[in-house]
């Protein structure tokens, strides 16, 4: 079943689920904000790293397909985006899925075709000002490429700019995004160092001659298929012969697909996803460590809290602990921190 959203229904239903801030006690001055409940479970990031530069970074689960409704509109910002797991179709009624990246700029048409399909959904999103690439282009004595300046000026049939594979060079970026072990200044420093290999190994795409793909659409499709099987499963993972056979590949294009195409092995993957999944449960302050624990496939709490800790450098209980946090108004602080977030900052 698909439902129908305009994005105004949206914002309002976002507006609704965030009447107080939720603060993450790893990276306070992160802007975090629940996913209404109304369409699915999860919660968006936003990382405001200097002026013109943002991640986004959106995690959430949608028990249905979502069709979203939209006007023509023009979007003054470029968005570099990262689908990392779910699946749809964009405004030209194109297929998107897991694995595939693409540029967002300059015109938006009026459509009825955008759709996010049911499942877990976890994209990073990369928000430059056009004035702020174009400045860090033009120092280093080169100009915009053609299709990029186009969209920024809003010649509509360059909305959408040449979708691709996110290459192993860009899984191992996003995930250093992801997994960011720094704090402060230290960690905005390492995150814009990030987000500059992103957009120049996408802007390489926009230039490069097309390249035979080290995979064919078959097994892409398979190694996906894959994916979800184990997401699916996280609690009694199969085998990796059992997952090849399942999905209908041997064992060595598995293992090779998840490399290239997510950057990790197949356990590594699955391992963390598991992780991400109890932090999320254990930000939501509705569990105890038991029970995310076992819904992320540990039957043994002391496994599940050494793995946690190997991961985050902070034991469950503690990170626990620390939730609380500020509770005011969402609003009100997600406006202090973006005007704020040029003042100096003190590890």
């Amino acid at each position: 079943m698909t439902i129908n959203f305009t994005f105004y229904d949206f914002w309002d239903l976002r507006k609704a689920a965030n009447q107080k801030s939720l603060i993450d006690p790893t990276h306070p001055q992160d802007y975090l904000c629940r996913y209404p409940k109304e369409m699915g479970e999860g919660y968006y990031r936003w990382i405001r790293l200097r002026e013109g530069i943002t991640i986004e970074i959106l995690e959430t689960y949608l028990p249905q397909s979502i069709r979203w409704i939209t006007h023509a509109h023009h979007q003054d910002s470029l968005e570099f985006g990262f689908i990392l797991a779910g699946s749809g179709q964009d405004y030209d009624e194109q297929p998107t899925k897991s694995g595939e990246d693409y540029i967002f700029g300059g015109v938006y048409p009026q459509s009825n075709h955008n759709v996010n399909g049911a499942g877990n959904l976890r994209w990073v999103s990369l928000i430059i000002e056009p004035e702020t690439l174009r400045a860090l282009i033009e120092s280093y004595g080169e100009q915009l490429p053609q299709d990029l300046e186009k969209a920024i000026i809003g010649v509509p049939e360059h909305f959408n700019l040449r979708p691709s594979l996110i290459t192993p060079a860009k899984q191992v970026a996003l995930q250093q995004i992801l997994h960011c072990p720094y704090q402060g200044l230290t960690r905005k420093m390492y995150l814009e160092s990030k987000v500059l290999e992103l957009v120049s190994l996408k802007l390489a795409d926009q230039v490069a001659a097309p390249t035979k793909k080290l995979l064919g659409l078959q097994e892409i499709d398979r190694i996906h298929h894959a994916r979800d099987i184990l997401l699916r499963n996280i609690g009694n993972p199969p085998s990796l012969i059992e997952l090849a056979r399942q999905v209908g590949i041997n064992e060595y294009t598995l293992k090779r697909g998840f490399r290239q195409i997510f950057g990790t092995t197949v356990f590594g993957y699955l391992h963390d996803y598991r992780m991400e999944q109890a932090r999320q449960l254990l930000l939501s302050g509705q569990m105890k460590i038991e029970q995310v624990a076992q819904i992320v496939g540990y039957a043994n709490r002391s496994r599940f809290a050494s793995a946690f800790r190997k991961k985050y450098g902070i034991n469950p209980k503690a990170y626990q602990k620390l939730l609380p946090g500020y509770t005011g108004d969402w609003h009100g602080v997600a406006q202090s921190q973006w005007q704020n977030s040029h003042q100096p900052e003190h590890q």
